[in-house]
């Protein structure tokens, strides 16, 4: 066991500001830690038990995070800014202004966490189950959603300018007043899947022809 993995473990719920940038703490056991503000900038905590720990402001930029677990975790205004979250379990979580910006998560479960506000600039989101997840008011301009689920989530006022829908399946997503310019591979029958409202904006080659203020037809 690495001597970074081993302070981190026996000292869990005291890590506030804590320092572990390109650490090895692979399966390391911080399930309900509190890692408040604490530096794990290009750490390794692939396969990581981060389940309901308390990482609010902390920085894992460019970490490893492959098949991480971080169910119920609370990580309001955490940085993940180019991390490898591949396959990882993110159920539940509180990510609240979390940024999100350039990471992997391919194949991770996102289902029902709260990301109201955050960022997933070029992010790779393909492959992912996003459904039930909180969106509203953020920033996911250039995400790939290839193949994801994005059922029912609150995609509320989000930019989605240069978004990826490829296979993406939005049964009951909600697409108020969110921003799909220049979106790519998103189909009529896909929108219609979807909620949407007058002042939702689509690509130049979907026109969209409101008859009433519910009702519309493609034009």
């Amino acid at each position: 066991m690495s001597s970074e993995k081993s302070r981190a473990e026996n000292s869990k719920k005291n890590l506030h500001e804590a320092d572990f940038t390109g650490a090895d703490l692979k399966e390391a056991d911080l399930s309900s830690g509190v890692l408040i503000e604490a530096c794990l900038k290009d750490a390794d905590l692939s396969e990581a038990d981060l389940c309901e720990a308390d990482i609010s402001s902390a920085n894992f930029e460019g970490a490893r995070l492959h098949r991480t677990l971080l169910y119920r975790s609370r990580a309001p205004g955490t940085k993940f800014v180019g991390a490898i979250l591949t396959q990882a379990n993110l159920v539940e979580a509180n990510m609240v202004s979390a940024d999100f910006s350039q990471a992997n998560l391919k194949e991770s479960d996102i289902e029902g966490a709260d990301l109201q506000n955050s960022t997933f600039k070029n992010a790779d989101l393909s492959d992912t189950n996003m459904t039930g997840v909180f969106l509203s008011n953020a920033d996911l301009s250039g995400a790939n959603f290839s193949n994801a689920e994005l059922i029912a989530a609150d995609l509320t006022n989000c930019n989605l300018t240069g978004a990826n829908f490829k296979n993406t399946y939005m049964n009951h997503a909600n697409l108020s007043g969110a921003n799909l310019q220049q979106a790519k591979n998103l189909t009529p029958d896909q929108i219609e899947t979807t909620f949407i409202n007058k002042e939702t904006l689509f690509p130049e080659n979907l026109s969209i022809v409101w008859i009433s203020d519910t009702e519309y037809e493609f034009g």
